[in-house]
This record gives C-alpha cells, structure tokens and sequence, in this order.
C-alpha cells in the first residue's frame, strides 16, 4: 500500500495539465482503491484468525501450567538429596520427546488431545526421574507429581498409620497401576541408552559403595556389538587414558566407561565436565559415555546436571548381601575348603551387621558406618591369623584353627571398632561368638537360633559355596539377623514417616517459590 501510495503521488506531480485527463494517474488510482479494498479484508481476516490462535492457545494453557509446576517440582527436590540436580534442558528433553512421539497419534484435537498429552507427559517424567532416586524419594516425587496431576494432597491427615503399602496405593489410585514412578533405570539400560540420551549427554551411574553395576553396561555392549573401552579412574594415568579414550572415541562413533569417578571429584570439575561442555554437533552420534561412581557429596554439581544419572542401590537382604561379599573375592582365594567355609561365616556375620543397619533404631543404637572394606580386611585378617597358627599347610584341622583370636580380632578391632555403644557390642559379640565356632564344620550346623534358619552346605568347596548362597530366599525375616518379627512392621512405618517428612519439606519449598 505505501508503494502504491508513493508510486501515485510522483505520477500525479509529473501531470502537466487535467489531472482526469490522464490514464496513467486514473489506472493508478483504481488499483489503489482494489488493494485498499483487499487490505481492509485481510485485515479483518486476520483479527479473526488471532482470535483462532488465541482459543488455541488457551486450550493448552492449562498444559503450559503443568509445565510450570513440574519444572518448578523439579527445582525442589534438590532440597532432600544433593544427587537431584535436574535442570531446564533436562525437562526440556523430556517435554521435546513427548511432543515428538506423540506428533503423529490419532488423537482429536482440543481438550481430549490434552489430556492425553498431560498422560503421556506425566509417564515420560516419573519414567526419567524415578531412574535418579533413591528408593523412598521415589515415593516422595510419585506423591507430588500425583498432587499436580489431581490437584490436590495424595497424603490423608492421619499419617500416624501410614504404611508404604497405603503410599503405594495413593500413587497407583492417582495413576493407575502401571504407571513406571520407579523409573526407567537398569532394568531398561538399553532403551536408555539409545533413546534417552544422546552422545553429549554421559549416562552417571550412582552407587552404594560396593555395588558395582559397570558389568551391566559391559554386558550391554557386549550384546549389542558395541566396541567399549573402560578405564579405571584415581590416577593420573588414569586421567590421561579416559581424555585419550573420549577424543577418539568422541570421533568414530564407541563407547567409553569411567569407573570408580568418584576417587578423582576434582579432575571431573575441572577437566571432564569442560570436554563435555565442550562438545557440539560434530561429536559422532553414536558416541556414549558411561560413568561409574559411588554416591558421593563430593560429585561435582555441574557433572550431575549435565548427566542423565541412575541411582543403583544395593539390593538387600541377607542372600543380596553375601553375594556381593563373595563376587569381591578373587577365585585364586578359593584354595583351601577350611578357609573357604571360614569366609562363609564371615560373609553371614557381614550381612547381619549390615542388615540391621536397615532397621534402625532397632538394629543398633546408632547409624555406625559398617562397609564393604570391613569384610575385605577381615578376609585378609583371617588368612594371617590362620596362616600364622597353622602354616600354609592344606589339611587344616577345624579344631587347631585360632578361633579366640579370630573372634577377638573381629569383635574388637574389626567390626567392633566402629561400635560406641555397650549393649551393640553384646549383640556384636554374640553374633560372632555363635558362628565363629568348631561346631561350624558340623553338617547342621544353624546359622541362628531360630526355626527356619539356614543350615551350612555339607562342603566347602568355592562351587559348593555358591549354590549354597543361590538357594538362600531373596527376602529373610528379621529373625534372621536377632530381631523379632514386628521388626519388619516398625521398619516400614518408619520408611513411611520419611517419605512424609520429604513430601512435606519439598512441598514447603514449593510454596515458597
């Protein structure tokens, strides 16, 4: 219009005479009326088509507040763990998935589309958050994704009788049965891999100490034909392999594992997080980077939040616990069946301790730090002490073994070490007292004084040994390890409580933003 405009006033000052009289100016004019006429139309049309856009968009305002509430949900739950660094660009990718997945299904637009989107998104996020839990926060973040999803509390008033069941029930009536709140984790370590991050986004997989989970990763890639180089990390050797590895890697498209990062928190601030950060879009896209560590404070927050992490806790119980203590121990150690049936022993006495850890304040008198080192060095204590008494010879005789001074070492130096508290050291010392006996090499011999506790293989040998430990149930009463059957109850209310007092103190850091 403004050129139409321009183009008529220079024709109109270059007319010499009547105005009228010229058709150039005529022609002019008549146009500019059409294209006036046109512009008055679209631009009525256009106010009808912002009103279109404007319904459109208010139809999935709502969907923008669920967006709103979840990014800021995920900015509180830092408030009970340091592992929960989640970040704009991670929900970003979450949000990115849901809409890119869902672009083609055959669904009707408006509300129905929108409530279907809420669905999917609310899945894809417990699907991807939950992996980077710990067990009970998963409960605590089910909760509050449900009070955004309903729009009100999940928790009843009278949390006194709550019991993790009844919190299960809260997030399965909310969400329906299926729904994934404990994450798409290990169990799904392949469709994590190759869908869910990317080859700038390194997969960190927290761990209890002990629990080492980086087989998984090499069993993976075994399957999937992926080439995979592994460094152990804590040197400086080591740091100087793992860059090497990434450069290379980075460019042909492999895989790389770092294990055990957290012995090195200060190179990964200072030098693997800037290698990340300095990736782009010329990084292979079929390169991975695979992190092992134990959980750790010390883990530098920038590598959390440019990590998609898995928390890998221990399994527990008596059986989880023994094979842990067991797979530590090097084959070449298996060489004597004596000594081989000691470890045994010392394997249930290690799960003992560290099962009633889990059933505070009813399993000790206080939180004492029992680890997968005190067993290593009480394997090392009992080779000396055995050695020393009896020499290297193979015929051992169970009666001539040093049983004080093995019972002494580990009640007093070992185990008891760690112990303040005088009734725990009667419960540590009975606990060693019973097991650590001639009687142990009798073919019944009980491992508790219970009905129903485990009874010694007949041999010793390392096979014998491990078919033992595979017949032990997954789960064990809490008779097993000295404590009574309610044990169990009281443990589980107390789980309850916890994740109440989580959900209460990230729900007051939300109200607060």
């Amino acid at each position: 219009m403004r050129g139409l405009e321009e183009q008529m006033l220079r024709e109109i000052s270059a007319v010499e005479g009547n105005i009228l009289d010229d058709d150039r100016v005529v022609e002019g004019m008549e146009r500019l009326m059409k294209e006036g006429a046109q512009v008055e139309e679209q631009i009525a049309n256009s106010a009808k088509v912002m009103l279109e856009v404007q319904g459109a968009i208010a139809v999935f305002e709502p969907f923008s507040l669920v967006c709103k509430q979840l990014f800021i949900l995920f900015s509180g739950m830092k408030e009970i763990d340091f592992l929960y660094e989640f970040t704009a660009q991670s929900f970003m990718n979450m949000l990115l998935c849901v809409l890119k997945s869902n672009i083609d299904k055959n669904v009707n637009e408006g509300q129905e589309r929108l409530t279907f989107l809420k669905t999917q998104l609310y899945h894809e996020v417990a699907s991807r958050v939950g992996r980077g839990l710990r067990a009970e926060d998963k409960m605590v973040f089910a909760l509050l994704l449900a009070k955004i999803a309903t729009g009100k509390s999940t928790i009843d008033e009278n949390v006194a009788e709550l019991s993790t069941d009844d919190i299960t029930f809260m997030i399965d009536g909310a969400f329906g049965r299926n729904f994934p709140w404990q994450g798409r984790g290990l169990n799904n370590l392949r469709d994590v891999t190759f869908k869910d991050i990317n080859a700038t986004v390194p997969l960190l997989l927290c761990s209890a100490p002990g629990h080492d989970v980086s087989g998984r990763v090499e069993a993976m890639a075994k399957s999937e034909s992926k080439e995979l180089l592994s460094v152990a990390m804590g040197s400086s050797e080591g740091y100087k392999t793992a860059e090497n590895f990434i450069a290379t890697a980075s460019k042909r498209g492999t895989w790389v594992m770092l294990k055990n990062v957290h012995l090195c928190t200060e190179w990964l601030g200072d030098t693997l997080v800037k290698i990340l950060q300095s990736m782009n879009a010329g990084t292979h896209r079929d390169f991975r980077l695979f992190v092992t560590s134990e959980i750790n404070p010390k883990l530098p927050t920038s590598l959390l939040q440019i990590s998609d992490v898995i928390v890998a806790e221990s399994p527990t119980g008596i059986k989880a616990s023994i094979s842990r203590f067991f797979s530590s121990i090097s084959s070449e150690r298996f060489r004597n069946n004596v000594q081989n049936r000691l470890y045994l022993i010392l394997g249930w006495v290690h799960a003992v301790i560290q099962e009633r850890l889990r059933f505070m304040p009813n399993g000790w008198g206080e939180k004492y730090e029992f680890t997968e080192a005190d067993a290593t060095h009480a394997l090392d204590v009992i080779d000396s002490l055995v050695d020393d008494a009896c020499g290297k010879r193979q015929n051992l005789d169970p009666e001539k073994l040093p049983w004080e001074a093995i019972r002494a070492t580990l009640c007093k130096g070992v185990f008891g070490g760690r112990i303040t508290n005088d009734s725990d050291q009667v419960i540590l010392d009975n606990l060693v007292n019973k097991t650590f006996v001639p009687k142990a090499f009798n073919v019944d011999f009980m491992l508790g004084d219970v009905e129903g506790a485990p009874v010694l293989p007949e041999g010793s040998s390392k096979d014998e040994l491990f078919a033992w430990i595979d017949t032990l149930p997954s789960h064990n009463p809490p008779t097993w390890i000295g404590l009574d059957e309610t044990a169990e109850i009281a443990r589980d209310k107390m789980v309850a409580m916890s994740v109440v007092q989580k959900y209460g103190i990230v729900s007051n850091a939300l109200s607060d933003e």
